[in-house]
């Protein structure tokens, strides 16, 4: 087995980095681009399938449903059997879903397509978080994980604008099958680079069912739900407007033309990747400098993000580049994983990410959903939904943010003082 570089406290880029960095990266930039390209096809998708806001909604909540779905028997997976091999093979099924995604010719075949691609992708971050926490110093984490979710970042980037260009020249069938390649490509560079972590024999003689139920025993652990809120709400927000409503929002509330509303997400997309570039790193700054805890960096990032929310809901589509912000900070709150990864031991950190995940992306599923049913309370008008619903929904967003903030400043001193490190 090749040298862990975890009592080397001072050391983070190295050939092992890389290692981990390149396979990851790629299978997590592949994840976030098909994850959210459908928002720039979602016109084509309604028209070639004739879908109300609601089917529109249901079906590209199913892959979010099915990516929290998939956390319980993942976390059992990434402790049993290691980042490297769980991800190969969860990529299977999003590489078949991905083909089937691009051939559907019938709602339900798009609805299998978007589960197994949900699936398939669930261990795409989580899986490096695990390889990275077996290799790498843990004092380097917030940095190594946001360098990791950057490349992520990128995929939400690629999937905006450069989508909008390369749809006047291909169809979106086309744009999946091509991804459908990429997903191929990154399991085997994930098979021919990434170093396999030798996870030990603990728990092998358990079987995965009563491992994953388990794992449910850390849903009534305090010290999860100290840091969960503010994540879950804000990631929630991510998840379902970056997969779905950010681009009919531009299109519909800001009245942007399709160039224009490309372009705008391009730069909410940039907003993505800054903050999960930025996390990690401010929060690696501010702790060697003593400026700030992450904890305290983290429930600033809740703060800032319920306000500018309430922007939003306040100018409506007047206020469309306080989307690129507002993603920004979305992503700023990844720094929650590192704070959970020093409240337990190493060997119970792939549950309680992938606990962390379910519950992420429980809430996006719920979140992009009853998004769709209000819109739906509201008449369309020429093919584009309501202002005044996009408003009545951002409101009941911004509600659980601002609870969700509230709570973590409550019970900060609490998650200070249980950290190990």
């Amino acid at each position: 087995m090749e040298k862990s570089i975890e009592s080397n406290e001072g050391t983070l880029f190295s050939p092992l980095f890389l290692r981990l960095l390149i396979p990851f990266g790629f299978a997590f930039f592949a994840s976030t681009f098909i994850g959210s390209i459908t928002s720039m096809i979602a016109p084509q998708i309604t028209a070639d399938f004739g879908l109300s806001p609601a089917q529109l909604g249901g079906f590209i909540s199913v892959n979010l449903a099915a990516f929290g779905l998939a956390q319980f028997p993942l976390g059992v997976m990434l402790d049993r059997y290691g980042g490297r091999n769980t991800l190969v093979a969860m990529l299977l099924m999003a590489c078949a879903g991905t083909l089937l995604f691009a051939a559907a010719e019938s709602y339900a075949a798009l609805l299998a397509a978007r589960a197994l691609i949900g699936a398939g992708f669930a261990g795409a971050l989580l899986s490096s978080f695990k390889s990275f926490t077996h290799w790498l110093p843990k004092r380097r984490l917030p940095l190594a994980f946001s360098i990791q979710s950057f490349v992520g970042g990128v995929g939400f980037m690629a999937a905006t604008h450069p989508v909008t260009l390369a749809l006047e020249y291909f169809t979106w069938r086309q744009i999946m099958f091509t991804s459908g390649g990429a997903v191929a490509l990154s399991i085997a560079m994930l098979l021919f680079c990434a170093p396999r972590e030798d996870c030990g024999t603990e728990g092998r003689g358990e079987t995965l069912l009563n491992s994953a139920c388990g794992m449910l025993r850390f849903a009534w652990d305090k010290r999860l739900w100290y840091v969960a809120p503010v994540v879950t709400a804000t990631e929630a927000v991510l998840y379902s407007f970056a997969y779905l409503w950010i681009g009919p929002w531009m299109r519909d509330a800001a009245a942007l033309d399709e160039r224009s509303a490309g372009l705008m997400m391009l730069l909410s997309s940039a907003g993505i990747a800054a903050g999960y570039l930025l996390n990690g790193v401010t929060a690696d700054f501010c702790s060697r400098w003593k400026w700030m805890t992450w904890e305290r960096l983290y429930a600033c990032t809740g703060v800032l993000f319920s306000a500018l929310m309430g922007g939003l809901v306040l100018f409506g589509g007047k206020a469309a580049p306080l989307w690129c912000p507002v993603m920004f900070l979305s992503t700023m709150s990844m720094i929650s994983f590192p704070i959970i990864g020093r409240l337990f031991a190493v060997e119970e950190t792939g549950r309680v990410f992938s606990l962390l995940n379910f519950i992420i992306f429980a809430a996006s599923f719920l979140m992009q959903w009853l998004v769709g049913v209000i819109l739906n309370f509201y008449p369309v008008a020429g093919g584009h939904f309501s202002p005044d619903g996009y408003r009545a929904a951002l409101l009941a967003v911004f509600a659980v943010n601002a609870a969700a903030a509230l709570h973590l400043c409550v019970y900060l001193p609490k998650i200070e003082k249980l950290r190990k490190f």
